[in-house]
């Protein structure tokens, strides 16, 4: 069985499930069931997982930005993480975290797993106005 078919019968176990009483708010960051993509697109890793920030509310969707452990310090398609408060176990993520600003997804709530932080508000302005010159 390949990474796409493992990907599907997970996908298909979310859609399945009640949505979950959630309550998300922007600037927070999320793991999120973000599956397998193609080509240059973000996916998760262990067990389809990646974090993301919350950009924005859509009805009962969300607008979200990836995030990296891997990113590029001073490129324009990279913020890196300054002020994030992060509530995991794993520190890694603590200084090593970059949002991805061309790797923009709209979600459903069935795909957040666990909150992982919030950015600060300064620091969410500056990302957006990153992604303004990036898709503008």
């Amino acid at each position: 069985m390949n990474i796409f078919d493992i990907w599907n019968q997970d996908k298909q176990k979310l859609e399945q499930q009640a949505s979950p009483s959630l309550y998300l708010k922007v600037r927070e960051i999320w793991f999120t069931k973000m599956g397998k993509n193609i080509g240059f697109e973000e996916d998760g890793k262990e067990g389809f997982l990646r974090p993301v920030l919350v950009l924005k509310k859509i009805g009962t969707l969300f607008l979200t930005i990836a995030l990296t452990s891997r990113g590029k310090k001073n490129h324009r398609f990279y913020h890196h993480l300054k002020t994030a408060e992060f509530n995991l176990n794993n520190q890694k993520y603590k200084n090593q975290s970059y949002v991805i600003l061309s790797q923009i997804k709209v979600m459903d709530k069935k795909r957040f797993t666990e909150k992982m932080g919030m950015v600060g508000k300064g620091e969410f302005k500056a990302i957006k106005e990153k992604l303004k010159e990036v898709i503008l």
